[in-house]
């Protein structure tokens, strides 16, 4: 098997386990260079890297903008000069080539927090309609109830989250743990890393004490004005299944804002 093929094969197991990367291909060269048209080399989100384009200063090029290509969800076309003249290239084998960088896989990462019931039940839903899902909770026992075999499952107290858990502007993040402390630990855990979408199971009585809480601590207002407390549509749901619809059916209408899909 050549190496593209390794490296597509590679990719495909990384998308399968909710990855997001970049696929580099150098679609052009003239004159010398160390590598070949088709050569393929992946940089997941993490720094991670597989295959080669060439080594050196043109991977260390490539790598630095990968951030970029992935928030954009635009590829890039990148020509690099190997004769020298490039400044940041430092390399001198004579010729060009041209790098398309592809971003791929989902940029829907849900963070449950909590995996009892309701939570379960917003983790299987949500991986079927296409999330990259992770459940957390602080009671590893219970995951022997999670079937799906592409969630990922993180034992983490709130002060252990900001290491064991991905979280970014971009993460979704619903909590529906088992206490209303518990609750209010992991918002204040996340609230930091200001996710795109964060949505808490509970009342708005519990939302006005928990949010007033969280504001005397400092957090600042507007940023907890963005959390969804209730979480999910209304849709009257009783059953851990029905919550787990009206939670996901918002999480999928917030995906569509800005698309031109949503209404």
């Amino acid at each position: 098997m050549d190496e593209a093929k390794q490296v597509m094969l590679k990719a495909a197991e990384l998308l399968q386990h909710g990855r997001r990367i970049c696929i580099a291909t150098i679609i052009k060269k003239e004159g010398s260079g160390p590598r070949s048209v088709g050569s393929k080399m992946i940089f997941c989100e993490d720094g991670e890297t597989f295959g080669s384009i060439g080594g050196g200063a043109v991977e260390y090029e490539v790598g630095k903008i990968t951030g970029e290509v992935l928030e954009s969800g635009t590829p890039r076309l990148l020509e690099f000069d190997l004769s020298g003249k490039q400044p940041e290239i430092d390399a001198f084998c004579g010729g060009r080539v041209s790098v398309l960088l592809e971003p791929i896989g989902t940029s829907k990462r849900l963070v449950v927090i909590g995996g009892g019931h309701v939570g379960r039940a917003v983790a299987e839903l949500a991986d079927r309609v296409g999330f990259a899902v992770t459940v957390v909770d602080t009671r590893s026992d219970i995951f022997s109830k999670i079937a799906t075999k592409t969630i990922r499952l993180v034992a983490a107290t709130p002060d252990e989250v900001p290491k064991s858990v991905k979280i970014d502007m971009s993460s979704f993040v619903v909590i529906c743990s088992r206490s209303h402390s518990l609750d209010e630990a992991f918002l204040a855990a996340v609230l930091p890393f200001r996710p795109r979408y964060i949505g808490m199971l509970g009342s708005r009585n519990k939302a006005r004490v928990i949010l007033k809480d969280l504001q005397a601590k400092g957090f600042d207002r507007d940023l907890l004005e963005k959390v969804h407390i209730p979480v999910g549509i209304d849709i009257k749901a009783v059953t851990p299944e029905e919550i787990a619809v009206s939670i996901v059916a918002e999480l999928i209408n917030e995906t569509r804002k800005g698309s031109g899909d949503s209404q």
